[in-house]
């Protein structure tokens, strides 16, 4: 029995679908209500807007599987041919943004729920990864390790990857970072643990001889300890310092600073020559 027999009929439940779902569709309200430049009448835009809000769901939802076919040539909207899927992600999209009273919406919001949702989205990103890490390999074959972690990371990412899109479909792309492409913590994450699947796939030495059920059930544990971490503390903000400190060093920053160091000599010397010109003019006038 395989790892994936594992995982998959967790993400495949109907339950987990639900879940997982209706958390996508909050975090998208939230983000669109803290984008939102009108104060006085913060629902008006999803009052007015309900068939482009509900597509953006529907591309966030379905990221990972869309890329993952579009980057190994098959039909990128196949995941959409599952009619009661949809049905579902329709369902608890409806519910996020307009039950009544927002009851669903003030549900999501509690900390039980957050709780719940993040062991949740951890299973769903770690299969993510791994079926696109196997389809990878067998594509382009095991030694072609830039496209498979290419391949991993957008995957794991999906979502991150389709917000320039997701903007453009809700008309708020401006000139500003979140119009661009950029690696978050979650496309960090995803990257590292598509780095660690790669190893798998080719055997290496390096995982210590753990077998693919293994790796599937450390990684899982070790990825809902971060989100919890996460949950609880500003791990975005260590990465943040952590890469700071990394770039500075290997990335100009050190080098910049040792170059204006051994240039100080000289420029004590210009400060001295000038002060004592201008002793010596004192001295004259006097």
């Amino acid at each position: 029995m395989n790892s994936p027999n594992i995982l998959r009929p967790f993400s495949n439940h109907f339950i987990f679908r639900a879940l997982h779902y209706t958390f996508i569709a909050f975090q998208l309200r939230d983000e669109l209500m803290r984008s939102n430049p009108s104060k006085q009448r913060p629902r008006s835009y999803l009052e007015w807007q309900p068939f482009v809000l509900w597509l953006n769901h529907v591309m966030l939802t379905y990221a990972g599987d869309i890329l993952v076919n579009v980057m190994l040539g098959s039909l990128p909207l196949e995941p959409l041919s599952n009619v009661h899927d949809v049905i579902l992600c329709t369902l608890t999209w409806y519910l996020i943004f307009y039950s009544p009273f927002d009851w669903a919406h003030a549900v999501a919001r509690t900390v039980a729920f957050r709780m719940l949702a993040t062991p949740i989205t951890a299973i769903s990103q770690v299969v993510h990864i791994d079926r696109g890490i196997q389809l990878a390999g067998k594509m382009y074959g095991n030694n072609a390790l830039v496209p498979i972690l290419i391949i991993g990371t957008i995957v794991g990412s999906g979502a991150e990857f389709l917000k320039p899109v997701a903007a453009l479909l809700i008309n708020r792309c401006q000139l500003t970072n979140a119009a661009y492409v950029k690696l978050s913590t979650n496309s960090k994450v995803s990257f590292c643990i598509a780095l660690v699947f790669v190893l798998q796939l080719n055997q290496s030495q390096w995982l210590f001889g753990l077998s693919r059920r293994q790796l599937h059930i450390y990684v899982l544990i070790v990825l809902i300890l971060f989100k919890y971490l996460s949950m609880a503390c500003r791990m975005d903000h260590l990465i943040w310092k952590l890469e700071n400190q990394l770039c500075y060093a290997f990335f100009g920053g050190l080098s910049a600073d040792l170059a204006k160091f051994f240039k100080c000599p000289e420029h004590f010397e210009n400060l001295f020559k000038t002060a004592k010109l201008q002793h010596l003019l004192h001295n004259h006038r006097a």
